[in-house]
């Protein structure tokens, strides 16, 4: 156990490397990595790592749901001559903005270097069966989650792509450099590993199990998991056939359901946990939330933009007279975002969670890809009522139903981390509460300044 441990910090140090220093070498010597996965517990202690990992500050415990790219959708309001700022302007050559941009790219690859090494060893005959299936189920569909993030932060505008060398997808732990993939063979290899995740978890996660560790599957990648990130591919490929079939799968499984008023006013589930596809369990959700959103100081969103703008004053819709709250302090009053609001006022279930994908998006997706109102007009009656929309909505032409999915998006993902990769997929000129336009200087992160050597 405590060579486990040594191992899952001795990782964790290389996240300030660059991808290709990194990736280029052997993270542990081959006699303690075997000792490591010779037995069950140690592959699941791997695996326990790698959503460690996941949940550091420059992931997705804060720069890719809360942060960040929040701020680069416009969703806090920041002073200009700060880093956050520099976020919502685009500065990517500001210094502090570089920095922060390395550490994403950095973590991102730690991550698959975690999920690479155990799937050096996931076929050693140690595992078997269902355990074997799920553990190398998972760790295929993380390194798809991941790669896919990846391109979404560092690829081209979808439909702009060109036979250029464009990032790493990284299947190996190496001594030699890594090949740096084209758009076809990097989305080639990302849609292989969910293929591959999809067989495997199918498996398990369709039957039930008395064993603990096959529980809390929406805190774990999962079967439906894997068919919603499927269905954000395809979207992002501009497949709107195969993005609409895996959406629809998702719904139609009745895994997850939309919550509805009650759920989020008297159960109080602000993070509408039932909708989680997947998301990561952080037991310091709290203090991490309270010093970024909830003490004198945090972020916010100015009133108006809110109501007025985005909800287009429409008082009855739960989101914004429920997950809004306006706060009076010495220096200032501040309009912020109760989603991620712990402690006893909220349901014991839904605490300590932050969603990366949920079943509201399906919806979305499946609207958005249906070309007749017969077939979608229910699926956006059923989102109205989960959400008590009282103001009348038109989607019976494709500009309407456009406008009614754009504008969920920046509504319900708020703070989740989406709304970003939204106007980038669509190439969206008009980014909602700035002057600057949607191009590919903004869409489109510069790739670290070690890495350009590769390119």
């Amino acid at each position: 156990m405590k060579k486990t441990i040594y191992y899952i910090i001795f990782l964790a140090t290389l996240m300030m490397s660059s991808c290709s220093d990194w990736l280029d070498v052997k993270p542990s010597n081959n006699e303690e990595e075997e000792e490591m996965f010779s037995t069950e517990t140690g592959f699941e202690n791997a695996l326990t790592g790698v959503y460690i990992n996941m949940k550091s500050h420059q992931l997705y415990g804060r720069q890719l749901t809360m942060g960040m790219l929040e701020y680069m959708a416009q969703h806090w309001v920041a002073n200009s001559s700060t880093t956050e700022g520099r976020y919502s302007n685009y500065d990517y050559e500001d210094a502090a903005v570089e920095e922060s941009i390395k550490n994403i790219y950095a973590g991102l690859y730690n991550v698959l270097l975690n999920v690479n090494n155990l799937l050096r060893f996931v076929d050693n005959g140690v595992l078997s069966g269902e355990k074997h299936d799920l553990i190398k189920g998972e760790a295929l569909g993380l390194r798809a989650f991941c790669h896919l993030d990846l391109l979404r932060l560092f690829g081209p505008i979808p439909g702009t792509q060109d036979d250029r060398k464009l990032l790493t997808y990284s299947k190996a732990v190496s001594k030699n450099n890594l090949p740096v993939n084209t758009w076809t063979e990097y989305v080639a290899s990302l849609k292989q590993d969910l293929d591959e995740a999809e067989l495997l978890l199918k498996n398990v996660d369709t039957k039930s199990h008395e064993d603990n560790y096959f529980t809390h599957r929406q805190n774990r990648m999962n079967y439906w998991a894997v068919l919603a990130i499927k269905a954000r591919f395809y979207l992002w490929m501009q497949d709107h056939a195969q993005a609409k079939k895996y959406a629809q799968q998702v719904i139609n499984s009745h895994w997850r359901s939309l919550c509805q008023k009650e759920d989020i006013v008297q159960n109080k589930d602000y993070i509408a946990s039932k909708e989680h596809l997947f998301s990561l369990h952080v037991y310091n959700l709290e203090e991490l939330a309270e010093r970024f959103i909830y003490q004198a100081g945090g972020v916010y969103m100015l009133e108006r933009y809110i109501k007025k703008e985005l909800f287009a004053s429409d008082v009855t819709d739960v989101r914004v007279n429920t997950l809004w709250k306006q706060v009076t302090e010495t220096s200032r009053t501040r309009f912020i975002l109760m989603k991620y609001k712990q402690g006893s006022e909220i349901a014991k279930y839904s605490a300590e969670q932050i969603p990366l994908i949920r079943i509201y998006e399906m919806y979305l997706i499946a609207i958005e890809c249906s070309e007749s109102p017969n077939e979608y007009k229910p699926l956006v009656d059923e989102l109205l009522k989960a959400r008590n929309v009282s103001r009348q909505v038109n989607v019976d032409t494709e500009e309407g139903k456009m406008a009614f999915v754009t504008s969920e998006y920046n509504k319900e993902f708020y703070g989740e981390g989406q709304q970003f990769f939204q106007y980038k997929r669509r190439g969206e000129r008009n980014i909602l509460w700035t002057n600057k336009e949607g191009s590919k200087s903004v869409y489109v992160l510069p790739l670290p300044k070690t890495e350009l050597k590769y390119q």
